[in-house]
């Protein structure tokens, strides 16, 4: 067999490297000079001619080594979970029995109002305010009270937005069903599982093949189909404790004082909820002491001797020797029997939602051992955001779809990072990348976010066309903050005042044109650079939670 001066590939402990093009070409034009006898002139061709024999056959045989090469590289990369991606992540993923998710629909739950006793079949047909129809997926029949309230998913599959309120008509009509609408924002759905997102549920299924592990019961849940988030935790303590808590501060309690003498971190507030070691259950902050959000007295509703110790204050309480688990989308059903299957025999549990699942294994008869698995169903807590851009020739006309389009889809995880999820902290720079891949115009000069679950205060106001009328307020009222209230339109915002006292009561410009009567309202300040999800906490955004000013 000859010999070569061309390069080979090597394999060692960083894998498949391939030899540089360059050194390439250099090995196989010594090849070819030797071949000929010597003298041959690999040398620049002139411009304007011909390159010779020598020069072109050495530029082709090297462009066919480096292809073979880089076809090499992306195979040995494609057994590496950490790299694979398309055909050799699908490979993958069936070793453990994972098929790619594909693209799913935006779910709503929908209130539907009629005659009791009248059906809503699956199928039945609504549609929103921009047109998208969507199938019911659950039936029911409307009970004494004239409201029941049902599944409905979009026809089309993808991250289609479907904002409060906006699913209100009835598309194909049924005797005795009257109205329909959607209290709270649809869960957006997705497109074709990416190459991150791939990678992530196979860890979580590896982590579901065993038992008694937090990892375990995630991997379990997450398989149910339409789950779009979940979150376990476990309190193996004798004492209550925090997920996510707002501040950790050393102090002591002497009766129905709280008295704080170390701030670790956070700020202490009215109706936080404490955690620690000898602390009872549903203890917190009723009033403020001589402390004012650090160090001093704070008063407590419930009356208990603990000594000096670091105690959590707010987040999501954990009740001891339990298992927190946290689930949005899915069947409950479903969510019940794999959490059942997973988690440890005899730990306590807790949340909002209740279901009975029966052990039918032998020799227990039928209809089995009746077990109650209680998780949670995070409500939607809306995101808003106010994104500012340099204004330019260059800034298309359709900029703010773009803008909008752009942040819905990364929310989604659909730009190849993670979905936002219960218990994540959101950043404005996540956004940031989506943005700026809209072109060379998409110039951020400020982006803030704000939480529906973070309100700054109440107001007692009502709204005709754009004119807001502010009666009561808890706060002083800016431009910039969003309302949030039922029946008031998702991301409405004060623009302006027009008449009262500055801030205060009075009327005020709004950006939505809509009727709302008298009645509270939330203001949602947009200052954030960041907002730290609870567990309890399901995030959801749509275009028109999200500001665009060019």
């Amino acid at each position: 067999m000859g010999t070569t001066s061309v390069p080979q590939v090597s394999l060692g402990t960083n894998g498949f490297i391939a030899p540089s093009q360059s050194a390439v070409l250099t090995g196989v034009q010594t090849d070819i000079n030797t071949a000929f006898g010597g003298g041959l002139n690999f040398g620049a061709t002139a411009a304007g001619t011909v390159a010779p024999p020598q020069v072109q056959l050495s530029v082709s045989e090297t462009a066919i080594i480096g292809n073979t090469n880089n076809l090499l590289l992306s195979l040995f990369n494609g057994v590496d979970p950490a790299f694979a991606a398309g055909r050799m992540q699908d490979a993958i993923g069936r070793i453990y029995f994972l098929t790619r998710i594909p693209a799913t629909s935006t779910v709503v739950q929908c209130t539907c109002i009629g005659l009791a006793g009248t059906v809503i079949g699956v199928g039945a047909l609504a549609q929103d305010t921009s047109g998208n129809i969507y199938s019911c997926t659950q039936a029911g029949t409307i009970p004494v009270g004239g409201s029941i309230v049902l599944p409905f998913a979009n026809n089309v599959q993808g991250p289609i937005p479907c904002p409060a309120t906006t699913l209100n008509i009835i598309y194909k009509a049924i005797s005795g069903w009257d109205t329909i609408s959607n209290a709270a924002d649809g869960v957006q759905g997705q497109l074709v599982e990416s190459r991150t997102q791939f990678e992530t549920r196979r860890q979580n299924s590896v982590a579901g093949n065993s038992l008694n592990a937090n990892q375990s019961i995630l991997g379990a849940v997450l398989a149910v189909p339409n789950v779009v988030g979940a979150y376990v935790q476990d309190n193996p303590n004798s004492y209550y404790i925090a997920t996510n808590p707002s501040a950790i501060v050393t102090a002591s309690i002497s009766g129905t004082v709280l008295t704080v003498t170390g701030v670790n971190s956070g700020t202490v507030a009215v109706g936080q909820v404490l955690s620690g070691p000898g602390i009872s259950a549903n203890t917190s902050i009723s009033s403020l002491g001589t402390g004012t959000g650090g160090n001093g007295t704070y008063n407590i509703n419930n009356s208990q001797t603990v000594a000096s110790e670091t105690m959590q204050l707010g987040g999501v309480q954990i009740n001891p020797n339990s298992i927190y688990v946290s689930v949005a989308g899915g069947s409950a059903s479903a969510i019940a029997t794999a959490i059942w299957n997973k988690k440890p025999p005899g730990c306590g549990m807790q949340g909002n939602t209740v279901q009975t699942v029966y052990d039918t294994s032998a020799p227990y008869a039928p209809p089995g051992i009746p077990y109650t698995i209680t998780f949670e169903n995070p409500p939607n807590t809306e995101i808003y955001f106010n994104v500012t851009i340099f204004d330019s020739p260059a800034v298309p006309s359709n900029a703010i779809t773009l803008i909008e389009n752009a942040i819905i889809n990364a929310f989604a995880g659909l730009d190849g990072g993670l979905r936002m999820q219960m218990g994540t902290n959101i950043l404005t720079s996540r956004f940031y990348p989506a943005i700026y891949g809209l072109g060379s115009w998409a110039m951020i000069t400020s982006m803030t976010l704000g939480s529906g679950a973070n309100p700054a205060f109440n107001i007692t106001a009502s709204i005709s066309a754009t004119v807001l009328t502010v009666t009561a307020t808890g706060g002083t009222l800016a431009v910039g903050q969003v309302l949030q209230a039922t029946g008031v339109t998702v991301g409405t915002k004060i623009l302006s005042q027009l008449t009262g006292t500055p801030g205060s009561t009075g009327t005020y410009t709004v950006s939505v044109s809509q009727i709302v009567a008298s009645e509270s309202m939330q203001i949602i300040p947009m200052t954030a650079t960041s907002i730290q999800m609870l567990i309890n906490q399901m995030p959801v955004t749509s275009a028109n939670a999200i500001n665009v000013v060019t």
